[in-house]
């Protein structure tokens, strides 16, 4: 391949002279179902209830490759849904860790943020942001500050 196709491919690349680092972002929408309690809550969410959950997952990447794709979505999905699969039609709580970590929405991005980072531990993508949502206007994210 050519660096003039190198440069078409991976557009943001710094050329020789240039100082410009840029990074793909790739977002992956994904839902399950499962219910939850909250220990030690004082109202109604003490009690066992369930959620339609959705994750927004989002990954990053440097390099295109020969198609164009920082990573096929097709793969990715595949990848998220091996973790979240765990979560489906299930007690959150009776599930580690959180048969001894209360399954807040917090927690719970969290722990998939940490479930789907090794997923994707041998991909050319890394997991930057879990973002999880118990109904339409509330959602809990975690990502990890790179310094």
């Amino acid at each position: 391949m050519t660096p003039e196709m190198t440069q078409r491919i991976n557009p943001g690349q710094p050329r020789a002279s240039g100082a410009t680092h840029t990074m793909f972002e790739l977002t992956v929408n994904t839902t399950f179902s499962a219910a939850h309690s909250l220990k030690g809550y004082p109202g109604d969410c003490r009690h066992i209830h369930g959620h339609n959950w959705q994750a927004a997952v989002c990954l990053r990447g440097e390099q295109l490759d020969e198609l164009g794709l920082c990573m096929d979505f097709r793969e990715i999905k595949r990848r998220i849904h091996s973790v979240t699969s765990e979560l489906d039609h299930r007690l959150i709580n009776d599930l580690q860790p959180f048969d001894r970590l209360n399954p807040s929405s917090e927690n719970l991005a969290r722990h998939l943020f940490c479930k789907i980072r090794e997923e994707f531990a041998d991909t050319p993508v890394n997991v930057v942001r879990v973002t999880v949502s118990e109904s339409p206007d509330v959602s809990a994210a975690y990502f990890e500050n790179q310094s």
